[in-house]
């Protein structure tokens, strides 16, 4: 019998998360005999997602806070909990996905995260508050 080849590439990756907008370029890509697949672990691709949310200043809304709470693999109560909210608060945040959240919240949330993914975020306020939601965030994976 003779051994398939696996057919390998880099190619373009959209709906790969919750947040419509983020588009993963050069992703390695193969072929399996259920059809072409991810060469990657898709947990590389949530954190380079999350990690642009955070520095480029994406506005939070629910959808950005429940993508970013997933990613940190943490429950409502222990996302909550170091920012001193309720976890009741955090589940009303995403249930209403395309509302922003309070400038007051959306810094703590981002430095929450920021920290937490082992990033430097810059610290005036000015410079944490979401500018606009892009249209498309590519993302290149390698």
């Amino acid at each position: 019998m003779a051994i398939k080849a696996v057919k390998r590439w880099k190619g373009e990756l959209r709906n790969a998360t919750s947040l419509e907008y983020i588009v993963f370029k050069n992703v390695p890509m193969r072929s399996s005999d259920h059809g072409d697949i991810v060469d990657l672990d898709i947990e590389i691709l949530e954190r380079l997602a999350a990690t642009a949310v955070i520095e480029t200043r994406v506005p939070l809304r629910g959808k950005e806070v429940r993508f970013l709470r997933k990613v940190l693999g943490l429950s409502y109560e222990k996302f909550a909990g170091p920012m001193d909210l309720s976890a009741a608060t955090v589940m009303k945040w995403e249930k209403a996905e395309t509302q922003r959240l309070h400038p007051v919240n959306e810094v703590a949330v981002r430095t929450y995260a920021a920290e937490r993914l082992g990033l430097h975020v810059e610290g005036a306020f000015s410079k944490l508050i979401g500018k606009r939601t892009p249209q498309v965030l590519e993302l290149k994976a390698s």
